[in-house]
């Protein structure tokens, strides 16, 4: 299946991340819109619809995009909400955009994590509300070291090799303006010194809380050539859901993502990812997601996480450069996480990620997930090709 019409990412703008913004989030979208604006030389009258990505738990109030609506501009606009992840936003406004009724389409994503929220409280609410929330033994970090555990038991990855896609991932943050977590000297046995949470789970393998927010336009082929003279085409996407409860699924293969990979792949015409993908962006709340994500994804051989960190053959300037921009370990501010892997993913298809930037990439794909362990996954593949 091929898309109804070309679509391009044709411009996007990300807040310097904090743990405790200095203005309301109000402010903090205000003044991105009006940068991000002047940075294109348009104003609100030329985008179609806007779709705004926030989240009613994390705001503590039922129609969270509500007080946001006026200060982005989009008061007697077409104007829609996602409750999801940023990528699934994008999912949403591209398909607005292939519906041909809309030609442009501005995704506003924010999260205040560090300053107006627990992350771990918002996470339990994703969890079966009678056999796992209640009883208080499964929740995000618990999961989470399952899966990892699963992982290292299955293909043998060692704490070490764990412990060194951390360090990884957070000397390519120290790189990236935007990221909250800048850790240029980290090391796998710092991150084996930090706080430990469920084992084999450290504070350094996940995520610090994190107010931001990011903002992209959408166009369609025939509006595109107007703000940028360098596209990001979607070539192709997918999007799968597994099961609600955490106990029927497969936590190291992760079919959901596969399927949503695969189908990303099919309508991109890519059929060997491992070789035609040039970079990627995977929404990895914590590192031991990366090698099982990147695996699901076809990006590297099942079980091959210890040889691909080994061998440095995700690294900046390596085979398959992942998260170049340090990923979720450097900034995470929730439903707008997937919303940056698209953003950082287009940067590096422009040549734009600065100090980050992996030689050469032509193709790249971004992953989105909502729920525990990946349970809903979204992909796009992106070209600078048609």
């Amino acid at each position: 299946m091929t898309m109804s019409r070309n679509v391009a990412i044709v411009g996007w703008k990300q807040t310097k991340h904090t743990a405790c913004s200095e203005v309301c989030r109000e402010r903090m979208l205000y003044e991105l819109i009006k940068e991000f604006y002047a940075d294109l030389g348009i104003t609100k009258d030329e985008v179609d619809t806007m779709v705004l990505n926030s989240n009613d738990f994390q705001d503590g109030r039922t129609i969270s995009e509500v007080y946001p609506v006026s200060w982005v501009g989009a008061f007697n606009k077409d104007q829609t909400k996602v409750d999801a992840d940023g990528s699934d936003a994008v999912l949403y406004a591209l398909m607005r955009i292939l519906s041909g009724n809309y030609d442009t389409a501005l995704i506003i994503s924010y999260a205040m994590g560090g300053s107006e929220f627990r992350n771990q409280a918002i996470m339990n609410y994703t969890l079966d509300p009678i056999y796992e929330r209640q009883r208080g033994i499964i929740n995000e970090l618990s999961a989470s070291a399952l899966q990892a555990n699963a992982y290292m038991l299955a293909h043998g990855l060692t704490e070490n090799q764990l412990a060194a896609y951390a360090a990884k991932n957070l000397k390519n943050a120290a790189k990236n303006p935007f990221a909250l977590r800048q850790m240029a000297d980290a090391t796998p046995e710092a991150v084996l010194e930090s706080k430990p949470y469920y084992s084999p789970l450290h504070e350094l393998h996940g995520y610090p809380a994190t107010d931001g927010a990011c903002v992209m336009l959408l166009a369609s082929e025939e509006k595109a050539g107007q703000w940028t003279d360098k596209p990001v085409w979607i070539r192709g996407t997918g999007s799968c859901q597994d099961t609600y409860y955490f106990g029927d699924r497969d936590l190291v293969k992760v079919d959901a993502l596969r399927k949503a990979a695969q189908s990303a792949y099919a309508m991109a015409g890519v059929s060997n990812p491992a070789e035609e993908i040039d970079a990627a962006e995977i929404h990895s709340s914590f590192v031991s997601q990366e090698p099982i994500f990147a695996e699901a994804m076809g990006l590297f051989p099942e079980g091959s996480g210890g040889k691909v960190i080994d061998e440095g053959l995700s690294l900046i300037g390596g085979k398959l450069c992942v998260n170049a921009s340090g990923g979720p370990q450097g900034a995470n501010p929730f439903t707008t996480t997937g919303l940056i892997r698209v953003a950082e993913a287009a940067a590096q298809l422009t040549g734009k990620a600065g100090d980050m930037q992996h030689p050469d990439s032509k193709k790249a794909v971004a992953h989105g997930q909502t729920g525990i362990c990946g349970q809903h996954n979204t992909v796009f593949v992106l070209s600078t090709e048609l």
